[in-house]
């Protein structure tokens, strides 16, 4: 019996661990969206966006009428002795009274008039909110662009692990054909001991790639917010490397044009959207400051109020009241003229922080199109180079195999052949990146 229950658990744990070791397959737009769902900085804007519609409906209820009830009992007790003397000298009768009285009251007060500032307060609880909203589309983006970083370091790393696996695989093929050479009498042994070498050196690359690639995808899982207990796998089939230098080239000359690019920006870019919706809303607070500095505030009340010394009398003293009110603060320490003073100082600092944004925006699209056109050089070269490197491993072979090269020039040519092939990867995934970059930095990256 406790070998039947040790076999059970045994196979629970095997089970457990098949079901941990499984791959969960991860597209971009799947990463990106879970980061959306559960990144902190989202949840808290939307969060304050909420509270923000409640600001605007308090600041449209500042227009109407309030309405207030207050009801309320008091008891007195007076006692005179007949010592109490009155001002005119006449003695008052000794006495001990209680009376009660009852009260209810309604009264609604409403500001009639402030220098607009009610309704400039509405305009601003409207651009505040539509500032939150503008920076919630700037975090996504921002959270956009370092998800592809991560989902592109993947398949960089990914496709280095193919093409170092690729090159062991012909390591190996290679040291039994040495073996086969050293059988025939036409090698020594020590081609293959060489050759072992070789293959071991190869092992290693394939090892370290996959820990790299390991680590990248713990990199992705973390920044999109992944459970981290999970093994996940990306979509090769994501992006497009199979591209011909044409196309690349194409695309590179059609975004030349800095001065369209910038202009992209300035209509698209949330940052800069933001910056200017910020200018509206310190615009804002300085015609609230002058309303509340250079106008006076008229308000209006009415109060109904009933009393008498017993509930059931409480109907007999009826007062209806109605009124105006008119404050003009002459002065108050120069507050409001400082109140003033700083809104302006702050719609000044604005505008001077959207001509720095401008200017930056600038210099990061020009770096991005100067990426753009070295890294297209730059394959250019590499598939230059890669054609020759692929013919000096064909004939290092072939001399090899016909006894007048030495394993040395394999192996060299083959490890040429290898970092060549890694780096043009590499190269095409940086443009890839560099693309998405330059969509980045003209605010036109939507996922």
């Amino acid at each position: 019996m406790k070998i039947l229950k040790l076999s059970v658990f045994t196979v629970v744990l095997l089970l457990a661990g098949s079901l941990n070791a499984q791959v969960v397959q991860v597209s971009l737009k799947e990463a990106i969206d879970h980061a959306y769902r559960n990144d902190p900085n989202i949840n808290k804007l939307e969060n304050t966006i909420a509270l923000q519609e409640s600001n605007l409906r308090a600041n449209y209820g500042n227009l109407f009428p309030d309405l207030k009830f207050s009801t309320g009992w008091t008891r007195s007790n007076t006692v005179i002795n007949n010592s109490f003397i009155n001002q005119n000298g006449i003695p008052i009768p000794e006495s001990n009274e209680t009376s009660n009285n009852f009260s209810l009251s309604l009264r609604s007060d409403v500001t009639l008039f402030d220098g607009m500032a009610n309704f400039d307060r509405i305009e601003l609880a409207k651009q505040t909110r539509v500032q939150y909203q503008i920076q919630l589309k700037q975090v996504k983006q921002d959270i956009a662009v370092r998800i592809i970083s991560s989902y592109i370091a993947v398949l960089k790393n990914q496709q280095i692990v193919v093409i170092n696996e690729a090159t062991l695989a012909d390591s190996r093929a290679q040291l039994e054909r040495v073996k086969i050479f050293v059988e025939v009498g036409r090698r020594t042994l020590s081609d293959v001991y060489q050759q072992d070498v070789i293959v071991a050196q190869n092992e290693l690359l394939v090892e370290q790639a996959k820990n790299n690639l390991n680590k990248s995808i713990s990199d992705l899982a973390y920044n999109s917010n992944l459970p981290l207990d999970k093994n996940y796998a990306v979509n090769t089939a994501e992006f497009n490397t199979e591209v011909e230098y044409a196309a690349l080239e194409s695309y590179v000359l059609q975004n030349q044009n800095t001065d369209v690019l910038v202009r992209n920006a300035f209509n698209n870019r949330q940052d800069i959207k933001a910056r200017m919706q910020n200018l509206d809303l310190l615009e804002t607070n300085i015609e609230i400051a002058k309303g509340t500095q250079y106008f006076p505030t008229l308000t209006g009340f009415g109060q109904y109020s009933m009393n008498g010394n017993k509930i059931d009398n409480v109907t007999n003293q009826r007062t209806f009241t109605i009124g105006l009110s008119l404050n003009y603060a002459i002065f108050q320490g120069f507050q409001q003229d400082y109140q003033r003073q700083i809104a302006l100082i702050n719609y000044r600092s604005a505008q001077e922080d959207i001509t720095l944004i401008k200017n930056q925006v600038e210099v990061e699209i020009k770096k991005a199109i100067q990426d753009l056109r070295s890294l297209l050089k730059q394959i250019e070269i590499v598939d230059r180079s890669l054609l020759n490197a692929q013919q000096n491993k064909l004939m290092a072979e072939e001399s090899y195999r016909v006894g007048i090269g030495t394993l040395l020039d394999v192996n060299t040519a083959t490890t040429n052949l290898n970092n060549i092939l890694i780096n043009k990867s590499n190269l095409v995934y940086d443009f890839i990146n560099a693309q998405k970059t330059l969509e980045y930095y003209q605010g036109l990256l939507i996922y």
